[in-house]
């Protein structure tokens, strides 16, 4: 055999060993970049008020695929209480609200204290609502889901964003999606452009409690218009806070612990 065929043939040789090392590395990286995430167990008290299996959640990578499939698994706790921080942000300056919440059975119990020193009281029943301030004798009282302010839901009423309205959205508009540890919880955390105004939301849901412990609102500027955070949740129900000011306990909270 020629000194020539055999120089060829070994740089034959040494170019298909190349190749073929090239072909394994590719795909070990594409199976690694695209293998499911295990999700950390999460250690969630199983006889909470509310409280669903989160095994699927354990089993699967959150993406912007499918975090609105995986947000629908999640239900929040019949009775629990915890106090929310609401902080709004404009040109000329802010206003901060501390907001106690109480809710058992399909009732709302809120207690907003602003920055200004306005101290507000609001509870909404499946059918009633009742607003009063500090020292008011008799509250306003309306029916739920007729004009004006009536038509607001109990996460409005508590200025805060409610991750329903991410399962409504064009899959386009969220933008970043995944599963992070965020005030010492594990929470789905979901990122999307709002349409219209594009402004920039952020969520953080906590996969134990299905409840929002933190979210955050920018303006097309990249400027912080309104950020919330919540405390820590628990899970029994004050008759006081469903007291209205004349001692009257709320009809629909009384049923519901009858």
């Amino acid at each position: 055999m020629s000194t020539r065929r055999i120089l060829a043939l070994s740089v034959f040789g040494v170019l298909f060993i190349a190749a073929l090392i090239g072909v394994m590395l590719l795909t070990s990286f594409m199976k690694r970049d695209h293998a499911p995430i295990p999700l950390p167990e999460i250690s969630a008290p199983a006889d909470a008020p509310g409280y669903t299996e989160p095994d699927m959640l354990n089993r699967i990578e959150i993406t912007s695929e499918n975090v609105q499939a995986v947000i629908s698994t999640l239900s929040r706790p019949a009775t629990y209480n915890r106090d929310v921080t609401v902080e709004s942000y404009w040109e000329s300056g802010q206003a901060v609200y501390s907001i106690s919440v109480y809710v058992a059975n399909g009732v709302t119990s809120l207690r907003s204290l602003s920055s200004a020193g306005v101290d507000k009281r609001i509870i909404i029943g499946p059918d009633m609502l009742y607003i009063w301030y500090r020292g008011d004798r008799s509250p306003y009282i309306g029916a739920v889901g007729t004009t004006g302010d009536d038509l607001r839901s109990a996460d409005e009423y508590q200025m805060m964003v409610t991750y329903e309205d991410v399962l409504g959205l064009d899959k386009d508009c969220i933008l970043d999606a995944g599963y992070v540890e965020y005030g010492g919880e594990w929470c789905i955390y979901t990122e999307y452009r709002q349409p219209g105004l594009g402004y920039i939301m952020k969520y953080f849901i906590s996969t134990e409690l299905g409840l929002i412990t933190g979210a955050e609102e920018y303006d097309a500027a990249g400027g912080l218009t309104y950020r919330m955070s919540a405390g820590e949740c628990s899970f029994d129900a004050d008759e006081s806070a469903f007291t209205l000011p004349d001692g009257t306990v709320v009809n629909e909270f009384s049923a519901s612990q009858g």
